[in-house]
């Protein structure tokens, strides 16, 4: 059984994240930002995130999952003050669904991570009102209800 928990980075010192990962035994840090090497990265770039991890936490895994990722497209439009979506954030919820359903392999998320004990999302926003890996978490918690649990938002 998976114990699947949601983190931000933003808002959050190199100290306090990696503590965080390591308090909670997070074994498998999934990444699950469409870029990993943004302005905001700080300390999580992709490039040094393995690093990081492995020293800091316990020897916590990384995986980058561009394809659980909203797409450029989905991202521009929802940031797009004159676009609908960005004034109602259940309109990004319905389209980003969709393409999870359609254009990821969200269906071997048990199979490749199984293996885990706790397993973490991670992205950019501090909180995850309106972030993708909530609507993320909620549809792998339906779709894996026997092989998920949720863990919490760190």
């Amino acid at each position: 059984m998976i114990k699947l928990f949601n983190i931000g980075f933003t808002q959050k010192t190199a100290k306090e994240f990696f503590g965080i990962i390591k308090a909670h035994k997070i074994d498998c840090l999934v990444d699950v930002r469409l870029n990993p090497n943004g302005q905001l990265s700080r300390f999580a770039f992709e490039k040094d995130l393995p690093f990081f991890l492995s020293e800091l936490a316990n020897g916590c895994q990384y995986r980058h999952r561009v394809d659980l990722a909203p797409t450029k497209e989905l991202l521009k439009e929802v940031r797009d003050k004159s676009c609908p979506m960005s004034k109602d954030y259940k309109l990004f919820e319905i389209a980003y669904r969709k393409q999870l359903e359609t254009q990821s392999h969200i269906s071997n998320f048990v199979k490749e991570f199984g293996k885990y004990e706790n397993v973490v999302l991670l992205c950019s926003e501090p909180t995850n009102e309106k972030c993708h890996r909530r609507v993320l978490s909620n549809l792998l918690l339906k779709k894996f209800e026997n092989d998920i649990k949720f863990g919490g938002n760190l």
